[in-house]
């Protein structure tokens, strides 16, 4: 009897997953649109028709990307080409945002050029040939441009330098000498030593300049470097996303009723629960969902992957089969999600449920390539 009731309640479970597969295969084909890149920076077809269409409708548009590539930029730039945006925002700190955006709208591009070659190893994601030539483009369109992040262990001396040549100090400055002569000596150190950022002279620099007399916009930057360091040395990812939050709070005012465009790591811009399954944080997608909805505004959540990763094609079968082409393809998610809440869809893969209740589209690129570092002319 017992062996006949485990067979049955197998064959159920089995034939519940089937059932289940075959659902969830259905919503996918039903919702994804293929389209295609078009010439002069731009796509064509009914995925990208849909995808414009919700971009124009929606005060907020979060791309969840993952980094290092040539087509997120490409997207991002075919994004900006159609539909015109207040603001923009990137996964780099605020300070280096600053300086570079200043540079480019000060200097001739002989000038850029060098300053470029000098500190571009301390611009972050701009470091990056694309994403360098799309904050450009940005810049020049008249778009703000906003960096909400951590400051770079790699940012130091850029930042350091700005504050050196800004400081009326005599011995602030003399302390900002140190520091930047220190950090190029441990520059060519291996490991995490090579990072000054992380080192106790830089700790004890920090906390004695804290101790002088400094203007409030400098005291504000040398304790978010504290802060940073903090981050880093102790690994604290929750406190990086309450930094994150508090810059974001801080500009609100500049943003809340603006064509806002937001553009960072996948895990950072879901509307509900980070798709990092083993935290339950609620990162800066969440946030700026709940800003717009309580602003009576809406904001949509597109999710970029390339094919290749194993990881995310074993989540993402259903998808992929459908992206068999060198198409890229859009998936509306909303329709997977509308289909878990009335539990007639059952998503046991934490990850995809999350991707799918977090983000409103999915776009699946055929091919990703690797971005390069700038190039020096």
């Amino acid at each position: 009897m017992k062996k006949t009731i485990f067979l049955l309640l197998t064959l159920f479970i089995t034939n519940f997953n089937y059932a289940q597969n075959i659902l969830l295969d259905s919503l996918v084909q039903k919702n994804g649109f293929p389209f295609q890149i078009d010439k002069n920076i731009s796509f064509q077809g009914k995925g990208w028709d849909v995808l414009l269409n919700e971009i124009k409708q929606s005060n907020s548009v979060l791309l969840g990307e993952t980094h290092f590539t040539n087509e997120i930029p490409y997207f991002t730039n075919a994004v900006t080409n159609e539909v015109h945006f207040d603001n923009y925002f990137l996964e780099v700190d605020p300070y280096s945002v600053d300086i570079i955006e200043t540079k480019i709208k000060s200097l001739s591009p002989e000038q850029l050029n060098l300053f470029v070659k000098e500190y571009s190893t301390n611009f972050s994601f701009l470091e990056y040939e694309p994403e360098f030539a799309l904050f450009k483009n940005l810049v020049k369109h008249n778009t703000k441009v906003y960096g909400a992040e951590q400051i770079s262990i790699f940012a130091d001396q850029m930042i350091i330098s700005t504050l050196k040549e800004t400081s009326k100090n005599k011995k602030v400055i003399e302390i900002y000498e140190q520091m930047l002569h220190n950090s190029k000596l441990v520059a060519s150190k291996e490991g995490l030593e090579k990072y000054y950022l992380l080192s106790e002279d830089c700790l004890q620099k920090i906390d004695s300049l804290l101790k002088l007399k400094l203007s409030e916009k400098e005291r504000k930057q040398i304790e978010d470097l504290k802060l940073s360091r903090e981050i880093y040395v102790n690994r604290n990812h929750p406190l990086r996303i309450q930094l994150l939050k508090n810059i974001l709070l801080t500009q609100m005012s500049d943003w809340k009723n603006k064509k806002n465009l937001f553009k960072f790591g996948a895990v950072h811009v879901p509307r509900g629960e980070t798709i990092l399954t083993k935290t339950d944080i609620y990162d800066i997608g969440s946030l700026i969902s709940n800003i717009e909805e309580a602003n009576f505004r809406k904001s949509l959540h597109i999710m970029l992957i390339g094919k290749g990763d194993k990881d995310d094609d074993i989540s993402f079968k259903s998808f992929l089969n459908v992206a068999k082409d060198d198409q890229w393809y859009c998936f509306d998610l909303r329709p997977l999600k509308k289909s878990i809440l009335q539990n007639k869809l059952k998503v046991d893969d934490i990850y995809l449920s999350r991707v799918i209740k977090g983000y409103d589209y999915l776009i699946y690129i055929p091919k990703v390539t690797k971005s390069k570092d700038i190039s020096i002319e």
